[in-house]
């Protein structure tokens, strides 16, 4: 750095223009600066949660693992050996560990609308943690219908899943929608699923609301499409959004920094844990002559 000033000191006695432009350069490449970072990573393996409850008679699920070093691609660490349990207040349902980290509660087990749930979880090193979901009634599901939509600007060649629903009264309705092509889950992964609230629609009759789009090439032939309408909370919703915001709705220069995920476990866990009225409806979907 002092070298640097004092050959900007000699030749700001030359023409104005060459000493400004040779300063210039000097500022930028005079001074240098090595820097070592430390990339060896966080050892600290926080819990994450990813629970629900709804109103199926089914086994319902928790799924516990535990967060990884950023820059270390290695298998998901599962927490196993677990004490998990979901209560509703009066009612205590026990989760048996069939595989690593996966959780089940019996087969005869269902939530019920108006009702809040908590799940509680000890682990084997003696950390404690709890996690609660209101299950809200979802509003009734009419049907759903194939529409064509050879958009190639867009996701190329498909049919649009069109809902027809009644949005009930009053206002703060949160949905998620599940699709499944052949009774297998098509929007398998979370940042594909489509979630959505009642401010624009609270109270009126929705129709021809495109909710998926399935590919082309994905019916060639009869299918059996069926849409789940899942009630969701208000902050299950906003957790979905924080989620979409930290993953595939960034890459532009004015993304914010990342943030942790607005999850609703305590104890410093990542995840939520959700409870949910499902409304289901199904129907064939046919391979469709195309139209300009």
């Amino acid at each position: 750095m002092r070298a640097t000033l004092q050959i900007r000191s000699v030749i700001a006695e030359g023409p104005g223009w060459l000493a400004l432009a040779l300063g210039g350069i000097m500022i930028l490449t005079g001074c240098e600066e090595i820097m070592n970072v430390d990339f060896s990573g966080d050892s600290t393996k926080n819990l994450v949660v990813e629970g629900t409850i709804t109103t199926d008679t089914m086994p319902q699920k928790v799924i516990l693992s535990y967060t990884g070093d950023y820059f270390s691609i290695t298998d998901k660490a599962m927490a196993t050996g677990a004490e998990v349990t979901i209560t509703d207040g009066e009612n205590v349902f026990p989760l048996e560990e069939l595989s690593d980290g996966e959780y089940y509660t019996d087969s005869t087990v269902f939530g019920e609308t108006g009702k809040t749930y908590t799940l509680q979880i000890k682990l084997p090193d003696g950390r404690e943690y709890e996690a609660s979901d209101y299950l809200q009634a979802c509003g009734e599901l009419d049907s759903i219908k194939q529409s064509p939509n050879y958009n190639t600007y867009t996701s190329g060649y498909g049919y649009d899943v069109l809902l027809y629903a009644r949005e009930p009264q009053p206002t703060g309705d949160y949905y998620l929608y599940l699709l499944y092509l052949q009774h297998e889950l098509y929007s398998d992964t979370i940042t594909e699923v489509s979630f959505a609230n009642d401010e624009f629609v609270n109270g009126n009759y929705v129709s021809d609301f495109a909710v998926y789009r399935i590919r082309e090439i994905d019916i060639d032939s009869a299918n059996a499409v069926t849409l789940e309408m899942h009630s969701i909370s208000k902050e299950y919703c906003a957790f979905l959004s924080a989620l979409m915001v930290e993953t595939v709705w960034r890459g532009s220069p004015w993304d914010g920094p990342p943030a942790d995920l607005p999850g609703n476990v305590s104890n410093g866990a990542t995840g939520f844990f959700r409870a949910s009225d499902i409304k289901r409806r199904t129907r064939e979907f046919l391979p469709l002559p195309r139209v300009n």
